[in-house]
């Protein structure tokens, strides 16, 4: 790809230049191997923009100066720079390009070079960040199908949503322990701080995935989850001033939708529920052992049945309210203008952008801001100094979740007018609302500010020997305020209210180390060694105000009194500090580049865990051997490179563990009008240490046939002890728990990534790289009283752990199906007792996915470049909470029986009928005579949630530059781009891929549907 880009750009330079003396030049350029011609080829007078391209026979003609240099490059082979007197001697051979094995892969405190790693160590270039390959805000979603072993989940359409990132599994029990360490040019990023949704993807160089523990054991407390090391740009020293402008606008739409009944649809339903319920009753009725008592309820739920049936009287329409909220051809724009260059002995990069775009579920919107500064200064032969500074804001005005709001409008009937006569919208009494006047009065304001600032020193010792210091440091403030509005459910009570939430983060790293590299012979030595310092600080405040009148948008309390005082009913002040601190080293030899040795050792320490526990190490050794350099395979044509490489290492996580949980907290509260302690709620646990995760990799890279074929294969197996959670204590103790080292977890499997490209110096290039992760994911040890631990999803399943499962398992009843007798669902009697209880509930495994990947294509004709990627997850489930609330037949505490999804349709209705959706019934019903028998948690509402996803596509075109040279224009493209074309999936509901780290789909907003024209320029 890189290559391609290289091509496109260079078929783009040209212009006129001035001399003296101009002659016509004809030549030819030819395969220095195979002495075919090279078509396609561009021929650039060195200086000048003026330049030409080679036809299907390699041959060129350009109008040069007699003394002019030329330089010519094609895709796949080496440039070469002749003189122009010497084009007519005979043709100009073009080498094929070797692998670029000398280039620097960024690593844990510095970079090593590409041929003597023996990590696995992934690499995403700027190229694939543009936004002409991703329609993304956030660098995170860069990663999802490039990367083998990275699984990038995202959490919803909802804009500035964070997503979820696994890197090889799931190694913590805990959302906060799963997901990998960011560092951003030398800054740890994590927690309530700056995240990558703050980081502009066109500012980014590089990305590198530390995957294997021996290449993150270097960043020991933290590494467990992996790393992700983010180099931004920077300029270039004796460049001239460029400019780059990048800009496009297009459109968000919600892909795919679920359709609810109809008013014909509802009303059958509605009848069928009752009449199946009357008939129930009237059987229960004519049962001579039915109790006296019961007779009397039985008699009284009749009438008032008989009195629903009778009070339906729907109009003649339909209204989807799930597709009224819906925002179509919402507007997304972005706009990035840059300027690098330098002289000898500084550099400069500078950048702003601004990115919105409007939800599609909904009536919100989404803006950033962006503005980045980087300067590198030479001050003398010993010392370099560098600058960097980066400033986000962004503002997120929505209704905190659209879908939800639907909902909870569900007693919005289909019968049920958009708008009144008036034309006004109409609002309801209790919980029943208008979900668009929700949506207008209600109001809900996120505004973000952050910034990343970095001052380094690099000084030189000797050639050998040079030193670093560098503080980095960055700055997180957010404020949200959320407004009710007394004409609907949420501020009726309160008259109106206002709910406002901030957190101030800042946090700091302070790194000093010294980098020895030397070659003595045949012998290459690296080395590192230093002590790093770092500080997170939190502080956050919350309250409720009562009392709000109407307003437009969200406001101060001065006008409160026409409904009442403004009074706070509730806030809180919170504080947390986290200081931690290490000693590292890591050493690197090669001999001759064939043998490999690399080592790291750390000692972590973190102020969140007490004396006894404070400090660990954390060592990692890894080797490799290119064979490929040994004298049996050394100038073979068919392979370039074939390095084994094997690695342990060991890293740690302590991020699910509270600032405060290793200590006992007493909180101070009064008692009969006296001052008194109190116990937490959370009782202290001095004993608790670090997780710690050990990892075996090997692997091997190989790269043949002319460098056209390239793999990478890894085998890991990497175990997770001490896992952090909550552990149950008795009452007794005045708590519910106890924070703990609970158990552990394996995730063993294998990474593959490979690349596959056309011959160099064709008309018609192209380009195919794949990746795929296979992993399993096992729980392998729990303490006993963690047998049935969990947190409940409100009505839905239970999150579970247990041994020989995976993370993300549900605790649900085994559904065997409908009964075609009755028409009511089966449950699995596990016990045999004649009673449905929970000790018939089974443990699911929903969330890990089996396998993960994608694939890429890159087509390229002339100026023509079309791009796709495709992503797929393989063996994952989703609980569907959406359709388990909406199952009920009953009239709720919204006052009315919801609307539902026209899955019910398909309904059991007569004996004999098979089906897998049970009866309309309201009422008690089923083996077990409860209300929810039908819809309550089991594997009915248990999905497959495999999908094929075309991520990205892009069609490019490169403006010549006979059309654009005369404008000072150095390159210019064009493009249109689309995001979530079509997805294959068996799920039924709005987005696979939209869930919760559990796996349940609850009112998680689907990902949206994209497409946008933009121009890429540079001058």
């Amino acid at each position: 790809m890189r290559k391609l880009i290289v091509l496109s750009l260079s078929l783009l330079l040209g212009g006129s230049m001035t001399a003296a003396a101009q002659q016509v030049l004809k030549g030819t350029v030819k395969d220095s191997l195979t002495k075919q011609p090279v078509p396609g080829a561009t021929v650039k007078v060195v200086g000048s923009n003026k330049g030409a391209t080679t036809n299907a026979a390699g041959e060129f003609e350009l109008n040069v100066p007699a003394n002019a240099q030329l330089q010519i490059s094609s895709m796949g082979f080496e440039n070469v720079i002749v003189k122009a007197a010497l084009i007519s001697t005979g043709p100009v051979l073009l080498k094929i390009q070797a692998v670029d094995l000398s280039s620097a892969v960024v690593v844990g405190y510095g970079t090593q070079k590409r041929a003597t790693v023996t990590n696995a160590i992934s690499t995403v270039s700027s190229s694939s960040l543009t936004p002409e390959k991703n329609i993304v805000s956030d660098a995170a979603k860069a990663l999802q199908g490039r990367v083998a072993g990275v699984y990038v989940a995202s959490t919803g359409g909802t804009p500035g949503a964070t997503p979820n990132i696994q890197i090889r599994g799931a190694q913590s029990v805990s959302a906060a322990g799963t997901n990998p360490l960011i560092v951003i040019d030398g800054l740890i990023v994590e927690g309530n701080t700056v995240n990558l949704n703050t980081i502009n993807p066109q500012d980014i160089e590089s990305m590198e995935v530390l995957k294997d523990a021996a290449s993150a054991a270097i960043y020991g407390a933290r590494g467990s989850g992996g790393v992700i090391i983010i180099t931004t740009k920077k300029g270039k020293t004796n460049s001239k001033p460029a400019f780059s402008l990048n800009a496009y606008t297009g459109v968000n739409n919600v892909p795919t939708s679920r359709r609810m009944l109809n008013t014909e649809e509802y009303t059958s339903a509605f009848n069928d529920a009752r009449n199946n319920r009357l008939a129930d009753i009237d059987k229960r009725l004519k049962d001579p052992t039915t109790p006296a008592n019961e007779i009397t309820q039985l008699n009284n739920e009749i009438n008032n049945l008989k009195s629903q049936i009778a009070g339906l009287n729907m109009a003649n329409r339909s209204t989807d309210w799930i597709d009224r909220i819906k925002n179509k051809n919402a507007p997304i724009n972005n706009i990035q203008a840059s300027m690098s260059g330098g002289s000898e002995k500084s550099s400069y990069y500078m950048s702003l952008g601004r990115y919105a775009e409007e939800m599609v579920w909904g009536s919100g919107n989404y803006e950033r801001y962006t503005a980045k500064l980087d300067i590198t200064q030479t001050v003398n032969n010993w010392l370099k100094l560098n600058g960097g500074l980066s400033i986000n804001q962004s503002v997120l005005k929505n209704l905190s979740n659209p879908i939800a709001t639907a909902f909870q409008a569900r007693p919005d009937t289909p019968d049920e007018p958009v708008r009144n006569a008036d034309g006004s919208l109409g609002y309801y009494i209790g919980m029943q609302q208008h979900p668009l006047g929700v949506m207008q009065d209600n109001k809900n304001r996120n505004k973000v500010f952050s910034y990343i600032g970095r001052l380094t020193a690099d000084i030189s010792f000797t050639k050998d020997l040079q030193f670093r210091s560098s503080f980095n440091a960055s700055k997180y403030n957010s404020l949200s305020r959320d407004f009710y509005s007394p004409l609907t459910y949420l501020g009726t009570s309160s008259k109106g209210s206002t709910k406002t939430s901030g957190q101030d983060n800042f946090n700091f790293t302070f790194d000093n180390y010294f980098t020895y590299t030397k070659r003595v012979n045949k012998l290459g030595i690296n080395a590192v060694a230093g002590y790093t310092y770092y500080s997170t600080e939190l502080n956050a405040i919350g309250y409720d105000l009562n009392g709000y009148p109407v307003v437009d948008g969200i406001t101060g309390a001065g006008a409160g009194s026409a409904y009442g005082s403004v009074g706070a009913i509730a806030n809180y002040n919170i504080y947390n500090k986290e200081l931690s601190d290490a000693f590292f080293a890591r050493t690197g030899f090669d001999w001759e580049g064939k043998y490999l040795l690399n080592a790291s050792l750390r000692r972590d320490g973190s102020s969140k865990l007490l004396a006894d526990n404070r400090y660990s190490w954390f060592p990692s050794i890894s080797g490799g051997w290119d064979i490929a350099k040994e004298n049996f395979l050394y100038g073979n044509k068919l392979i370039s490179q074939l390095k084994l490489r094997s690695s342990y290492g060991m890293s740690g996580n302590i991020r699910p563990l509270g600032y405060w949980d290793a200590q006992n907290l007493l909180l101070a509260t009064s008692y009969n009008g006296l001052s008194a302690l109190q116990i937490n709620s959370i009782i202290g646990n001095p004993n608790i240490r670090w997780e710690r995760t050990r990892q075996v990799d090997a692997g091997i890279d190989a790269t043949m046939f002319g460098n056209r074929l390239t793999i990478v294969l890894d085998y890991y197996n990497k175990t997770t002890d001490g896992l952090m959670s909550s552990n149950q204590v008795s009452w007794v103790y005045g708590a519910a728990s106890t924070p703990d080292n609970i158990g552990n977890i394996r995730n063993k499997g294998v990474d593959l990534e490979m690349g596959l490209s056309s011959k160099a110096g064709r008309k018609f290039s192209w380009k195919v790289s794949t990746n795929m992760n296979i992993n399993k994911n096992e729980i392998i040890s729990l303490k006993d009283s963690l047998t049935n631990y969990g947190t409940f999803v409100f009505g839905g399943p239970q999150s579970k752990a247990k041994v020989g499962q995976s993370v993300g398992s549900v605790l649900v009843y085994e559904s065997q199906g409908v009964d075609p007798q009755t028409g009511d669902m089966i449950y699995t009697d596990r016990n045999k007792d004649g009673l449905w209880n929970t000790n018939d509930m089974i443990t699911v495994p929903i969330a890990m996915p089996k396998f993960t990947g994608g694939t890429t294509l890159t087509f390229g004709y002339k100026g023509f470049t079309l791009d796709a990627l495709f992503t797929y997850v393989v063996g994952n489930k989703v609980y569907d909470y959406y359709e388990q609330t909406l199952r009920s037949y009953d009239r709720d505490f919204y006052g009315a029986m919801p609307n539902m999804f026209d899955v019910v349709t398909k309904r059991w209705r007569k004996p004999g009928d098979v089906t897998d959706v049970p009866r309309a019934i309201t009422g008690k019903h089923g083996a077990g005579q409860t209300a929810d028998w039908n819809y309550r948690p089991s594997t009915q509402f248990i999905y497959n949630a495999s999908y094929f996803r075309l991520r990205n596509v892009n069609l490019s075109y490169a403006v010549p530059a006979t059309l654009i040279s005369k404008a000072k224009i150095n390159s210019a493209r064009i493009y249109v781009a689309a995001q979530n074309l079509f997805t294959i999936t068996k799920y039924i509901g709005f987005d696979p891929e939209a869930a919760s780290n559990s796996g349940v789909v609850s009112t998680n907003v689907p990902n949206p549907q994209s497409a946008v024209i933009g121009i890429d320029v540079s001058f």
